[in-house]
């Protein structure tokens, strides 16, 4: 990863912010525009980051009444895979 989107997104996954995550994927996303197609690592890290950020989302009950904040986030995605495989 390049140390310019390091500095935005070091220690994301240590934090249990909602608001501090959604601001480190709009700075991750202005600094793409900057700084042109992200690296492997770095799209990986950025989808991580949104996969996270649709759990909380989840617990949080912001989904309801379709998604149930007492759903396994996991069982989430793995409906939202197995629909696009």
């Amino acid at each position: 990863m390049r140390e310019t989107f390091v500095a935005i997104v070091d220690g994301w996954s240590l934090i249990d912010d909602f608001d501090d995550l959604v601001e480190r994927i709009e700075r991750s996303s202005k600094w793409m525009d900057a700084n042109g197609p992200l690296l492997e690592d770095e799209a990986s890290t950025v989808r991580l980051m949104i996969q996270r950020q649709i759990r909380m989302r989840i617990r949080r009950g912001d989904f309801e009444p379709y998604i149930s904040a007492d759903t396994d986030p996991r069982d989430t995605f793995n409906f939202c895979m197995n629909e696009i495989s």
